[in-house]
């Protein structure tokens, strides 16, 4: 295989990486994309909130995650006391072009050594996958787990080949981090390890130790503190959605991890640009006739078990499609460097470049017609700055500086749907919202409180001693006797 010039592989990755950053940077101008409710980071930066309050995950409130996420937003969270949630929750989502670029710069780096087709390939996959551009759209923990995972995976390969074990050590704290960031990165994790072990003392063990030192410091003061309830809210919960009613189609997953989703095919382009890609890798590994080497198979089983991972919960959101990206990208860049074709760098450069320019096209266009909504204007009319409010949905109270009251003692609730789900219908569940309605004076939502996943006596309370205002598409339920915006109390 002929190769290309590395000074052409590194203008590949910074012009990928612009198109990153320039499609991410695109995203956050739509409507409503940096001040709108979007679902799940509130969660996340909410427990962070909490956490510099003095509230501890899991032992305080239910969190369904590990903690890394929650540590590692703390300086958003910080920022937030001077700031308020609003503008802090800004500037964090003004943080996802720059982790748009280093994955795509690091995805870059570990496939350079293929050629500028391959990297051309991995690179503008990285940066335009619509799962990942969703995820990262909406500031969700996938990004961040594959950007510790490509981290990784840069010191833990040097090459096709795997790195001295110093690197070895720390590439596994690395993915150990990721892992404490969510479960999934445990899957690419035990595909390095598993290839580590033919050579225990020198590769197998010097991983090990750091995937466990970078899993568990993370995770060890909350563990000391709440064993019990750590194990429920993060394992125990993630289990029982596994077999939950309502199972969401194969193809609809389907669609999502190939990406022939974003493109409005339905299901039969599903099945298609599956069976393409399949046909592509498969061909590669045949005709090319040469043993994978260690760079190989970790694609080759991350890909391979994430899509399995992807097809046993029942419950399944676009986001969690947006895991496969990385090991994708490196994946397809070795096939395409594995192809006769690659032989001729100059046409597979050109192939290379009109598929990622299709891709570029279809991407713009779908993210120009993505708008958010604010409720910013809803929530100040009706309740007033530092009032203790809770609601069914955390973005709304976080976009709105209403995540946090002014006065001591409201509710250390971060994640209500979280609560919900770990909870079940438990007695715990019922001490845990019989407190949070007792105390708040505002509740927000979209449905009324009898809808909720809440236990009956909760509910029940709710309309006994709030009454509804309603505010567009928000209901606010208000305490009676509280102010209700500029207006005068509600009526007891």
């Amino acid at each position: 295989m002929r190769r290309v010039p590395r000074d052409h592989t590194t203008t590949v990755i910074a012009a990928s990486a612009l198109m990153a950053a320039g499609v991410t940077l695109y995203q956050l101008s739509r409507p409503g994309s940096l001040f709108g409710a979007t679902a799940d980071i509130a969660v996340y930066l909410g427990g962070s909130i909490r956490l510099v309050h003095g509230a501890l995950p899991y032992r305080d409130f239910v969190y369904v995650e590990p903690p890394g996420f929650v540590l590692l937003a703390t300086p958003f969270a910080f920022l937030s006391e001077v700031l308020g949630s609003r503008d802090a929750l800004a500037i964090l989502r003004l943080c996802t072009p720059l982790v748009a670029v280093l994955s795509v710069v690091l995805v870059g780096r570990l496939v350079r050594h293929r050629g500028a087709a391959a990297t051309l390939v991995a690179c503008g996959v990285m940066a335009l996958f619509p799962a990942e551009l969703y995820a990262l759209h909406s500031v969700l923990l996938e990004p961040v787990l594959e950007l510790c995972c490509l981290g990784g995976a840069c010191l833990v390969f040097d090459g096709d080949s795997f790195a001295a074990p110093r690197r070895l050590a720390v590439g596994g704290a690395v993915f150990g981090l990721a892992v404490s960031v969510k479960l999934s990165a445990l899957i690419p994790m035990l595909i390095v390890l598993a290839l580590c072990l033919p050579q225990l003392r020198r590769r197998a063990l010097p991983f090990a130790c750091g995937a466990v030192a970078g899993c568990a410091l993370p995770a060890l003061p909350f563990l000391l503190v709440a064993p019990a309830a750590m194990y429920r809210d993060v394992v125990a919960t993630q289990l029982g959605r596994i077999p939950a009613s309502g199972r969401v189609p194969l193809l609809t997953r389907l669609g999502d991890i190939t990406g022939a989703s974003a493109f409005g095919g339905g299901t039969t382009a599903a099945i298609i640009v599956a069976m393409v890609l399949c046909g592509l890798v498969a061909g590669a590994f045949v005709l090319s006739r040469r043993r994978p080497a260690p760079l190989e198979w970790f694609a080759l089983g991350s890909v391979a078990a994430l899509t399995a991972a992807q097809l046993v919960p029942a419950q399944y959101y676009t986001h969690y499609a947006a895991v496969i990206a990385p090991f994708l990208s490196i994946l397809l860049a070795v096939a395409l460097a594995r192809l006769r074709l690659a032989r001729s760098p100059k046409l597979s450069l050109a192939i290379a470049a009109g598929a990622v320019a299709l891709l570029l096209i279809d991407q713009v266009a779908y993210v120009r017609g993505q708008s958010t909504p604010d409720v910013q204007a809803a929530v100040d009319s009706v309740i007033p700055p530092g009032g203790c409010a809770v609601s069914d949905a955390p973005r709304i109270l976080v976009t709105t500086d209403r995540f946090v009251a002014a006065t001591r003692g409201c509710t250390t609730m971060a994640d209500p749907g979280g609560t919900v789900l770990a909870l079940d219908s438990s007695a715990e569940a019922s001490r845990v919202w019989s407190a949070v309605v007792h105390h708040v004076d505002y509740v927000v939502t979209a449905t009324p409180i009898g809808a909720w996943a809440v236990p009956a006596a909760a509910s029940l309370y709710v309309e006994q001693h709030f009454t509804v205002v309603r505010s567009g598409s928000l209901l606010i339920y208000v305490r009676r006797g509280r102010p209700a915006g500029p207006g005068q109390p509600v009526a007891p």
